[in-house]
């Protein structure tokens, strides 16, 4: 067995890491208006808008509001915040307290996952069929993002139903 250096207990965790890209990756794609989603301490939804909160008590929204378009779970503490991109395609934010990552994280994030371009799948000698695949920044795992039904249900901005289909 390694003993661990004090220089060891100082550097972050591979998942530190991978979180902290995923985080610099959301900095590129959905910024916020001032500060960093390194720095973040809580996220919610407030009057339809995204707010994210820092140490400092500070908070701000995103520079493009409009790129906040869904939610899982209550306003003040959701379970899942969806953004989408310019390009169309989705980012999603997990939040769990208690999670693997979550528990490590000052936001609580659990996963950063991407929604990819279409995909076609074949299934035993069936025809292709289009799924909307997503992939984990911190598994690194591609998978169809879905219940049975074929539908991943969330609450739109305005509270109606926002659902993404696997085609």
């Amino acid at each position: 067995m390694t003993a661990l250096t004090r220089s060891d207990l100082n550097q972050p965790s591979l998942t530190e890491q991978k979180l902290d890209l995923a985080k610099r990756f959301l900095d590129e794609q959905c910024p916020l208006d001032n500060g960093s989603h390194l720095n973040t301490t809580h996220y919610v939804v407030y009057y339809n808008h995204l707010m994210a909160f820092f140490p400092d008590g500070s908070h701000c929204g995103l520079q493009q509001p409009g790129q906040f378009v869904a939610l899982c779970g209550h306003k003040d503490d959701p379970t899942a915040i969806l953004l989408k991109k310019s390009d169309g395609l989705h980012i999603e934010l997990t939040f769990n307290r208690c999670g693997k990552t979550g528990k490590c994280d000052s936001a609580h994030i659990d996963d950063i996952q991407i929604e990819t371009q279409l995909s076609a799948l074949n299934n035993d000698h069936a025809q292709p069929q289009l799924k909307r695949l997503w992939m984990s920044f911190l598994s690194g795992v591609q998978h169809a993002l879905c219940d049975t039904s074929g539908v991943k249900q969330y609450t739109a901005k305005d509270g109606s139903d926002y659902q993404l289909n696997t085609y």
